[in-house]
């Protein structure tokens, strides 16, 4: 009787500390400039130990990717500010680079660019906004929708029609456009490095088939929570049938070697010839 009891009492320990696990999971670490990856893994700068190694005749160009979370305006909220852009800078951000010269294009256009599969006007560049706020249906994507611009929303699949995120019903009419690319954030927005083999490759294989169930489209682009990436993560996102994935490390030279783990920027609050002297420079420090 006292071994059943026993018995009965792991179960039951078992099942909390999953639940607890699991909440973990999905509890989104607080955002921070000390939480985000900015500098290329030591086991990377040799670019073959992705399992991509230099190519013939290799292609490299320079594609600014720009990265956005909360396109807002925040007030008595510094550690948010950081993170966030208000609607009116992102327009004018646009204009700028429309004035500039520059075609506004998706992660799979590149790719494909990169591939010789496909030719791209000489300047280019990609808007990126990672974690599917719902301010990204209720200002970026009018913005998108005026200027005609194309842009990619990486979605975190299980925080969808939670409180200040994307709905289902979002997503879809999104995705309908041809102005915007679905991309995946994972399903729980998880730290990808530490944990369990099978839980990163079902972080990033399971959110993958979740969007494409959603919007019946190709989900090919992938964003890494926290920019945190390895060698090992990034077979894993190749394994699930991704063909590109974006970092947070600052630069704009890409090629194909670094496909999955392409590099994008932070542009601030920049506008006008203070934003095009920034991507005139040549080399990027981290944030």
């Amino acid at each position: 009787m006292i071994r059943k009891k026993n018995i009965r009492a792991l179960v039951i320990l078992l099942a909390i500390l999953g639940l607890l696990m699991s909440y973990q999971l999905r509890k989104v670490p607080e955002l921070s400039m000390d939480t985000l990856v900015t500098v290329l893994p030591p086991e990377l700068e040799n670019l073959s130990d992705t399992g991509i190694g230099p190519q013939l005749f290799e292609k490299q160009i320079k594609v600014p990717i720009f990265l956005y979370h909360y396109v807002e305006y925040v007030k008595n909220d510094p550690k948010k500010e950081n993170f966030a852009t208000p609607p009116n800078v992102l327009q004018a951000q646009i204009k700028t680079l429309k004035t500039a010269g520059y075609t506004f294009v998706a992660p799979d256009d590149l790719i494909k660019d990169l591939l010789g599969e496909l030719v791209l006007p000489k300047k280019i560049i990609i808007l990126s906004f990672d974690d599917g706020y719902s301010d990204f249906y209720t200002d970026v994507f009018p913005i998108l929708k005026k200027e005609k611009v194309k842009a990619v929303v990486y979605v975190v699949a299980n925080f969808l029609n939670q409180e200040n995120y994307l709905s289902t019903f979002q997503v879809k009419e999104i995705a309908k456009s041809s102005l915007v690319e679905i991309g995946s954030h994972t399903l729980n927005h998880t730290w990808l490095k530490d944990i369990n083999k099978k839980t990163a490759e079902y972080e990033i294989a399971q959110s993958k088939k979740v969007l494409e169930d959603m919007t019946g489209l190709s989900v090919n682009s992938f964003a890494y929570p926290y920019g945190a990436l390895d060698r090992r993560t990034i077979n894993m996102v190749k394994n699930a049938g991704y063909t590109n994935a974006v970092s947070t490390i600052p630069g704009i030279k890409q090629t194909i070697r670094n496909k999955f783990f392409l590099y994008r920027l932070r542009p601030g609050y920049k506008t006008g010839m203070e934003l095009i002297k920034f991507l005139a420079q040549e080399d990027f420090k981290p944030w």
